[in-house]
């Protein structure tokens, strides 16, 4: 079974994911199905006809937090809008499945990648290392703004 607290998205190289993937071809198993969602995904080919069938045919939550977790793991990593829909249901699903400490790592990473920039157009894969880099360093940025308190309707001073 897919360890479901684990990164999901290490780069690869452009040679070894298409090799990988050509090996898989026609795969009817559910892992290999998965590997190739993720394989596609990490070269930018076209997947959402692949991810919504394993939605459709998932047994059940696990195997389809593994799909949703593994394509916003992959969005991620390449830093595209719209990851965190696919991350946040996955974290839903896994609250009753995953043991605690497991739980809490996936919840915790999480946190940390929140402040990521994301783009409309996907960016170069990044290992986990870089991407905890770029959150850390955008989460102190941020903290370095001073906070515009215009727009904030709890503010009865201003």
């Amino acid at each position: 079974m897919l360890d479901l607290a684990a990164w999901h998205a290490e780069p690869l190289a452009q040679d070894k994911a298409e090799a990988r993937l050509a090996r898989l071809g026609t795969a009817t198993a559910w892992a290999e199905r998965l590997e190739a969602l993720r394989l596609r995904l990490m070269l930018g080919l076209p997947a959402t006809m692949q991810r919504e069938v394993l939605m459709a045919e998932a047994d059940n939550d696990l195997q389809r937090a593994a799909v949703e977790l593994i394509s916003g793991q992959v969005m991620l990593a390449r830093r595209m809008k719209g990851a965190w829909d696919g991350l946040d249901a996955a974290e839903k699903r896994l609250a009753h499945h995953l043991p605690g400490p497991d739980y809490l790592a996936l919840l915790r990473r999480h946190a940390i990648l929140r402040t990521l920039p994301l783009f409309d157009q996907p960016k170069a894969m990044r290992p986990l290392k870089e991407l905890l880099a770029i959150a850390a360093a955008t989460s102190r940025l941020e903290g370095m703004k001073r906070p515009d308190y215009a727009g904030d309707q709890r503010d009865t001073l201003g």
